[in-house]
């Protein structure tokens, strides 16, 4: 008995999410994110090209994270907006991918220090999600008045509109941070 001929697997990716690779054509370009059967790069311009996985020609030059891990966090990104438990909402803008923000200190002879966009994106965001939980802990908390809850709820308030100042970041308006209205509003 004789077996069937294995199929070739499909070539997976090689190079994780924030990778900056070098593509014959293109140039330099950072993997933003996956698809089924290639990477998707932001090049100069904010112009991102799709690559297959099996491309031979791409080449890494500063590596960053897991493939597989990463792989696996996008799906269960994707799951969770399916189902309106993460905000997908909260992208950010594509002229922000693959940037840098430069801290640039006032004292001479101290080194600046460049943060990836992304990983601060990521940190912003975690502090939103942080404020809203603080958010709900308040409102059901069943000790506080309701004098008390508000006052608290202003805090957290005017926490969103310190925050305002990073709204350039956001792809989407409504992903804006809000902080409080003028009077009358």
């Amino acid at each position: 008995m004789s077996e069937a001929p294995a199929t070739p697997a499909k070539p997976g990716p090689k190079f994780g999410l924030g990778s900056i690779v070098a593509h014959p054509a293109f140039g330099r370009g950072r993997v933003v994110a996956y698809e089924a059967e290639g990477y998707v790069i932001l090049f100069k311009g904010a112009e991102t090209k799709h690559v297959s996985f099996g491309f031979e020609n791409l080449k890494g030059e500063e590596l960053a994270g897991d493939p597989q891990v990463d792989r696996i966090k996008q799906a269960m990104r994707e799951v969770l907006s399916d189902y309106g438990w993460l905000d997908v909402d909260l992208e950010m803008g594509q002229r922000w991918v693959g940037g840098t923000m430069k801290l640039v200190p006032g004292r001479e002879g101290t080194q600046p220090k460049d943060i990836p966009l992304d990983a601060f994106f990521k940190k912003l965001i975690g502090v939103r999600e942080k404020l809203r939980l603080l958010e709900q802990k308040i409102n059901n908390h069943p000790k506080l008045t309701d004098e008390e809850k508000l006052e608290l709820e202003g805090y957290i308030t005017r926490s969103y509109g310190s925050l305002t100042s990073f709204n350039a970041l956001f792809a989407e308006k409504e992903s804006y941070f809000k902080g409080q209205t003028g009077k009358g509003e």
